[in-house]
């Protein structure tokens, strides 16, 4: 199972439950007085959960 993140490259997701669970974390950890950087890691991480919540909804409709 793959997805593409915000850069264009593929990530090779191995454990879906786990990769799901971490990407919500990531997705809510937040700073003080965000710099530029951190406003597109909410950006990165939003979206990576989002991909990861499609694969996972695509797999289940399969079966």
């Amino acid at each position: 199972m793959n997805i593409t993140d915000l850069n264009g490259k593929e990530i090779i997701v191995t454990d879906l439950p786990i990769a799901i669970m971490q990407a919500d974390d990531y997705r809510h950890y937040r700073v003080s007085h965000p710099a530029e950087h951190d406003l597109y890691l909410y950006k990165y991480w939003k979206d990576v959960y989002q991909k990861l919540l499609l694969l996972d909804t695509e797999i289940n409709s399969d079966n």
